[in-house]
């Protein structure tokens, strides 16, 4: 069983990547408070360095990621470590993922409660 440190939420939420050799669309498939799995059509390598949008629906303005780094890919998914962002958006990030994980324990499946 894999044991990870910062919950992720899974979602998909449409993004914008930019870094000094690429520019495009793509979207988030899962997000943590330092990171999230993405899909592009676009080709990125590890370590490229990223500027990342991410437009979250309830939110007026999308959470903006100025310095971010890719730590894997594999075809079109990748997994980006979020390394700046400003105060502001790292909270509204912490404030999401935290009612992304109570939404997802509240709500039953199958018919049962969740009793974690």
């Amino acid at each position: 069983m894999e044991q990870r440190k910062h919950y992720r939420a899974h979602v998909e939420y449409a993004a914008s990547f930019s870094g000094p050799s690429l520019r495009g669309q793509g979207t988030i498939l899962n997000l943590s408070v330092i990171g999230c799995k993405a899909r592009s059509s676009f080709a990125v390598n590890k370590d490229d360095f990223l500027g990342v949008l991410i437009d979250v629906p309830r939110y007026q303005h999308p959470l903006y990621v100025s310095h971010a780094v890719v730590r894997w890919s594999h075809e079109q998914e990748f997994g980006v470590e979020f390394i700046q962002m400003e105060l502001v958006d790292q909270q509204r990030l912490c404030d999401l993922v935290r009612a992304l994980k109570a939404t997802r324990w509240s709500r039953p499946t199958n018919g049962e409660s969740d009793t974690l």
